[in-house]
This record gives structure tokens, sequence and C-alpha cells, in this order.
């Protein structure tokens, strides 16, 4: 039996889901360097348990993008793989 997939996303709906996915990324990225610098960012400090949220929450918008685009998760995601970048 056929497993039944969810329609092909459109453009338009990769283009927000795309843009989301950049706005996640850029925050993990300056996250990261904030926690490196021991610099506040967004007025918080940054711990390792914000960076962690900050990781998990762009983990949750990459997968969100490649079931639209792909129809599945292609590539697998880690918060330990992120933040050893």
């Amino acid at each position: 039996m056929a497993r039944k997939s969810a329609p092909p996303a459109t453009p338009e709906q990769l283009a927000k889901l795309k843009e989301t996915l950049d706005a996640s990324e850029l925050d993990l990225e300056n996250a990261k360097m904030a926690y490196f610098n021991t610099a506040p960012y967004k007025d918080e400090e940054v711990t390792y348990e914000v960076l962690k949220r900050y990781a998990e929450t762009y983990i949750e918008k990459n997968y969100d993008y490649q079931k639209a685009a792909f129809g599945r998760v292609r590539i697998k995601l880690t918060v330990a793989r992120l933040l050893r970048e």
C-alpha cells in the first residue's frame, strides 16, 4: 500500500518557509557568536541551554522546509553538529 503524500508546496509557500529558515539560521549564528564572546543576544545572556533552544528551533524550521520541498526529511540534523560548526 502506497503512502499518501501531501500535495506539493507552491513556490510562495516554499519562499515563506525559506525566509523563516534563513531567519532562524541567522538567530542561531548570532547566538553562537554571543555565546563564544560572552555577550548578550536579544537582551538575554546566552547559556548553553539558550543556544540549544536556538539550534532546536533551526532544526524544526529546516525539517518543515525539507518536508515541503522534498516530501520527507532528507538530511537529519543534530544540535551537536550545528554547534560544532
